[in-house]
């Protein structure tokens, strides 16, 4: 795995975490879970070199962007 991969990993389970933490602990919204799965499955293709793991968790983190900030919908 090469430096930059890990740096990539390293921010993509980052940000998983601190939106599976704010999905938990601050209002259970429908947005912070949909972008820490999308985060999650890009970290989990990223780390076995699965290429559609991390195009579908990249799809999942623009939904969930698009619904959180620019809709400004809660999807529930």
């Amino acid at each position: 795995m090469k430096g930059d991969v890990k740096v990539f990993l390293f921010f993509a389970v980052l940000l998983s975490i601190i939106n599976f933490i704010d999905f938990i602990f601050y209002g259970q919204k429908f947005g912070f879970l949909a972008l820490a799965i999308g985060f999650s499955l890009m970290a989990f293709g990223t780390y076995g070199d699965r290429n559609n793991a991390s195009l579908f968790g990249a799809v999942i983190v623009i939904f969930g962007f698009t619904a959180k900030w620019f809709l400004d919908y809660d999807l529930l």
